[in-house]
């Protein structure tokens, strides 16, 4: 953990980064069609397989900052998209409490790859659904009406963000990082331990 990033490492963080963002996009937009009760879990099934995608970074770049600048990457392509401001807040904020308070200073470790996930995707569910409905209603509604998103549509949002709903979301965000850890642990296993490709304790 105390090795410092090189260019190879930059290149690696950058192309799966990008590749977890585009299943993210194609995930949340299929959602988002199907409407807002599906819309508003899309993080935490995103996550799923955006696991293994990840657990494969970290386990080929075990360093300190690598998920700092997967997150710092993916917060910038959703701005570049249109994405709401806090998004990529806390996708930057995530990436870095994972780096330096779960992962830290010491060596990475299975557990520890799968505790930073998980919170990471916790910490990403609050960022784009109950951080924007819940404390920035307002201005994350006139974002979707300069969008033209349909008043029915921008009411299902409000309606399903109410109430109790915020702690579930954030929750399904948590369970989500938490299978997708598991799933892409198991396939790190079976498909790049196993034959060699990376090594993770």
């Amino acid at each position: 953990m105390n090795q410092k990033l090189n260019a190879k490492d930059f290149i690696l963080i950058g192309v799966l980064t990008a590749l977890m963002w585009i299943i993210c996009m194609v995930i949340s937009t299929v959602m988002s069609i199907a409407g807002p009760v599906t819309n508003v879990f899309y993080p935490a099934v995103v996550a799923i397989p955006n696991g293994i995608v990840m657990m494969l970074l970290l386990a080929k770049v075990p360093k300190k900052g690598a998920f700092t600048i997967s997150g710092t990457i993916q917060g910038i392509l959703f701005l570049l998209v249109g994405g709401f401001w806090l998004i990529p807040i806390a996708l930057i904020i995530g990436g870095i409490i994972c780096d330096f308070l779960i992962i830290g200073s010491r060596e990475i470790s299975m557990k520890s790859m799968m505790i930073a996930y998980t919170i990471f995707n916790g910490i990403f569910a609050f960022g784009a659904i109950v951080g924007p409905m819940s404390f920035l209603q307002s201005a994350f509604i006139g974002a979707m009406e300069k969008n033209n998103i349909a008043q029915e549509y921008i009411d299902g949002m409000v309606s399903i963000t109410s109430g109790f709903m915020p702690v579930v979301i954030v929750a399904a965000g948590l369970l989500g990082g938490l299978i997708g850890g598991y799933v892409g642990q198991k396939a790190l296993k079976k498909h790049f331990i196993k034959a060699g490709l990376v090594s993770v304790r």
